[in-house]
């Protein structure tokens, strides 16, 4: 405190009241006599001036301090505080710091002081101890980084839960070893979704009955930590009652991953083992250090005749009476680390009955590799020498199997340089064969065609490294008589350099049902050429097809677009609609013929399924009401965001909402959009329900096949090509799901239609379309047909943009050259230079003219020939017939990826 501000204070003092004392004796006195420490400090950092309490708190008296800096009495670790407190007070004119200063006795103490800057640029200061203080907070910062290192140490966390809230507060060493933080968990749902799902439903039972009854408990449970790893956590929990009948939780959470681990794989391994003994098919033991007997076999009880009370627990002694001295000096030596094997050897069960055994001992040994017992195995001999003839009746009987299955053995002795083959297998020779026709890999008797491929397989087996047994079907060419089909199996034995020291093998006669198998394969053939020749057909037969429906299409949309509202206009729609239905099923034929021929593809994207569904009701609303049904659409719940193939969807649920309104004479029609059992079953399911006719039961078994409807009268009085079913149930189960129904004759039915909808995340929204959507957009259409031309001019100039004609491939490749067009739309199939050549030749043209977006004009659009057009340089596909919307929507997406390659000249028009 400064002497003016003393001065003032006694001023003010002075006009309060009256004082014994004047001012400068007050304030001196004060100075002198305060409990806490005053200082008065020059700009250079020297003590100018101290109080008597610096004498008695530090032992320095006011001679030793006065002139000295500041700095010297103040701890290193202090400097920087020191130094920046300096500042501060520079800067604003006061300042609080916290430092250790040096006592007389060696000793530090931690001060706190407040000071003010003196008219002068001295500081003023007030200073008192705080030591206690620091050593409180320092103590208290220790325990609880000693906790935490405990709690860290021994996995144990804190945890609560107050149900008002809803919400659960964790320790943050709680979940440290989940890489978590607790606001990621810091809700019910949080927590539950990242427990293991086999314990998921146990975890929630049991916290709800806390919760709700207030039962307290302690269970075990995994959890899948931020990283992807499972940890097990053993959580013990209690409830305090709370107002409103419910009960907050206040628990511990430990880490016993470790621990759960070691316990698991103890219990697995004593599990595996007693399994594995339990299950062997021949006489197992297992002694501990003392040699009792602890675990058998039950074949080991059968051998000798006990049961497990017999023997288990007994020592060796004890089983042998003294005797069988080989076997038990052979389980003392095991017990050394030693495996000691008999070959045979005579061992009495426990009725005195003598048994030929075969008998191993090893060591036994625990996780860390110590001895704890010893294991032993035992054969039965006699029974392999029973065995051994039977082996030599069954070969006797093998080779009466041999001739009547028209098949020879043989073997090949490399380093004897003998062979031996069966009399079946010189029989299939047509002559006597030696070891110097057999001597070398492929045989020559073999077909020279078939020797090549051997050549060719036996090189890949050895590259491969593949050393094994070989199965091959090989054409024989007898010395007499017409070349025969033979089957071979063949396995080589090497010794350890690689060299062949044995072969032998089976040869079968396969001729008639090889001969007959490569018929079947011609026919297949023949059968697939067919097929595909026929889906050539309808391709080509829609592309002719096409190209003058698309001209009636095409007209009729441009038509409706000018004329006003009335009588035409409706005509127009009629005639659309009338259109549109031709087209359908030019449609449904050409991909019933894919199907078949295995080349329908589909694309997945992510698709809005309730708009999705929105938008088939939206476009049979007017079908229904025409009827006067009630056509609903009833979505279950939030169903999110799917990835599938919205085209195929679409045109499943049009065609079984279609026949709905068909079919139903009066009513209503209602379509139910719901998720398929659980929650995160990946699943989506369009329940399509009529009042209509229903199904004869004659006919619900034929139903989804081709060219099949309920009944005859059915083509008659509500058309329809019969494939719309059969399409739809091909597409269903492509899509991962399939089309199930139910009807009771005259009272309606109920489609179902399953899909596969693994979660997506939903696009970006496009905007929608203006009058004047391509105003200014300079478009070159490439296409042979006038009428064509026509109605691609009439669609785009309406929608704003700038149109030039050119009338086949090359016409068009030198109207890019020149014209420097924003988009290029290409017909595929032109006499002369067709789309995909006129595309090649545009893609090599220099400067901005080479790198205008190129969308093929096409009824073609399979994925693979959509490949072959981005593979010549298009960037996009328009389906013939033409649909303003769908030639927007892909204008739209090549302007979208304008910032890439050719669908820069779009980018203006994003």
């Amino acid at each position: 405190m400064s002497e003016t501000a003393i001065k003032s204070d006694g001023a003010q003092a002075t006009a309060r009241g009256p004082s014994s004392f004047d001012e400068a004796e007050a304030a001196r006195w004060f100075f002198d006599n305060a409990s806490d420490l005053f200082t008065v400090v020059s700009p250079e950092g020297r003590f100018v001036r101290v109080n008597a309490a610096w004498t008695m708190l530090t032992g320095w008296s006011a001679d030793e301090l006065v002139g000295h800096p500041t700095i010297k009495f103040v701890h290193p670790d202090s400097h920087a505080e020191l130094i920046a407190s300096s500042r501060r007070l520079r800067e604003t004119g006061s300042a609080i710091n916290e430092v250790r200063v040096l006592c007389k006795d060696g000793r530090w103490v931690w001060l706190q002081g407040r000071s003010r800057l003196g008219p002068r640029g001295e500081m003023i200061g007030l200073m008192h101890d705080i030591s206690g203080e620091v050593e409180a907070r320092l103590e208290l910062e220790a325990a609880r980084r000693t906790h935490e290192m405990l709690a860290e140490a021994a996995g144990i966390g804190i945890w609560s839960y107050e149900p008002e809230q809803g919400r659960i507060d964790w320790t943050p060493d709680a979940v440290a070893a989940l890489g978590l933080t607790p606001a990621d968990i810091a809700t019910p749902s949080q927590f539950f979704d990242r427990i293991a799902p086999e314990h998921r439903a146990k975890v929630m039972e049991a916290f709800g009955r806390a919760v709700e009854r207030g039962e307290g408990g302690s269970m075990e449970y995994r959890v899948r930590g931020h990283h992807g790893r499972w940890l097990t956590f053993r959580g013990t929990y209690r409830a305090e009652p709370r107002a409103g009948g419910l009960h907050a939780l206040k628990g511990i959470s430990q880490n016993i991953t470790d621990v759960a681990r070691s316990r698991d794989k103890a219990i697995w391994s004593e599990r595996r083992a007693r399994r594995l003994i339990e299950d062997a098919p021949f006489a197992v033991g297992v002694y501990d250090v003392d040699m009792r007997l602890r675990l058998v076999s039950p074949k080991f009880l059968e051998i000798f005749k006990a049961s497990e009370a017999d023997v288990i627990g007994k020592s060796l002694d004890e089983l042998t009476g003294g005797g069988r001295r080989r076997f038990v000096a052979g389980v003392a030596r095991a017990l050394s680390g030693e495996t000691v094997t008999r070959r045979e050897d005579r061992l009495r069960d426990a009725e005195g009955e003598a048994h030929c055994l075969r008998w191993e001992a090893r060591p036994w040994r625990d996780v860390k590799g110590e001895i704890v017992g010893v294991i032993t195995y035992m054969d039965e001999v006699t029974a392999l020498a029973a065995a051994r003839r039977e082996a030599r009746i069954n070969a006797r009987r093998l080779k009466v199997a041999l001739g009547a299955a028209r098949a020879g053995v043989y073997e090949i002795d490399h380093e004897r340089e003998s062979f031996w083959g069966s009399p079946e297998f010189h029989r299939m020779m047509g002559r006597r064969v030696g070891y110097d026709d057999v001597r070398e890999a492929i045989w020559p008797m073999i077909h020279p065609e078939d020797r090549r491929k051997l050549y060719a397989a036996a090189a890949e087996w050895r590259r491969q490294g593949d050393t094994g047994a070989h199965e091959y079907d090989v054409r024989l060419c007898p010395p007499e008589g017409e070349t025969r089909w033979i089957r071979v199996f063949h396995e080589v034995r090497r010794d350890p350099t690689g060299r062949p020291r044995k072969a032998f093998g089976l040869v079968l006669d396969i001729d008639e049902h090889k001969r007959a198998e490569l018929a079947l394969v011609a026919a297949e053939r023949a059968a697939q050429s067919a097929s595909e020749a026929k889906a050539q057909f309808l391709a080509n037969m829609s592309h002719e097809i096409r190209t003058p429906m698309n001209g009636v299409l095409g007209v009729l949309h441009v038509l409706k677009r000018e004329l006003p509202a009335g009588e035409n206009a409706d005509l127009l729609g009629e005639a659309l609609a009338a259109g549109q239905m031709l087209s359908t099923l030019l449609d449904d034929v050409i991909d019933i013929s894919r199907i078949e021929a295995g080349r329908l593809e589909l694309s997945h994207e992510a698709v809005d399924p309730a708009e999705l569904a929105r938008g088939v009701v939206r476009l049979l609303a007017g079908p229904a009401s025409e009827k006067g049904l009630r056509l609903d659409l009833d979505i279950v719940q939030n169903l999110g965001w799917i990835e599938t193939d919205a085209t195929r969807v679409r045109q499943a649920l049009f065609n079984l909402i279609g026949n709905a309104v068909k079919f139903t004479v009066k009513g209503s029609v209602t379509v139910r959009v719901r998720r398929l059992g659980a929650p995160d079953d990946q699943r989506l399911v369009f329940d399509v329900i009529d009042t209509g006719v229903g199904v004869p039961l004659a006919a619900q078994a034929r139903l989804f096949e081709r060219f099949q409807q309920g009944d005859a009268s059915t083509t008659r009085r509500f058309g329809g090509s019969g494939l719309g079913l059969t399409i739809s149930r091909n597409l269903a189960r492509m899509l991962g799901g399939d089309i199930t129904f139910s009807s009771k004759p005259g009272a309606g039915a109920t489609f179902s239609l399953t899909i596969a909808a693994p979660v997506a995340a939903p696009p970006e929204g496009a905007e929608a379309a203006a009058e004047d959507l391509l105003a200014g957009l300079r478009v070159l259409v490439v296409e042979d047909n006038a009428t064509n031309q026509l109605v691609a001019r009439r669609i785009l100039e309406q929608l704003g943009a700038a149109v030039t004609v050119a009338d086949d491939g090359a016409a068009g490749v030198a109207a890019a050259r020149d014209g420097g067009f924003d988009l290029i739309l290409m017909d595929v199939q032109m006499p002369g230079m067709d789309g995909l050549e006129a595309a090649r030749r545009i893609r090599a043209l220099p400067g901005p003219a080479g790198r205008a977006p190129i969308v093929a004009l096409t009824a073609n659009v399979m994925a693979h020939q959509r490949a072959a057009y981005r593979a010549a340089g298009m960037d996009g596909v328009a389906a013939k017939p033409i649909s303003p919307t769908a030639l927007v929507a892909e204008i739209l997406r090549l302007s979208n990826n304008g910032a890439s390659g050719a669908g820069a000249s779009l980018g203006a028009f994003a």
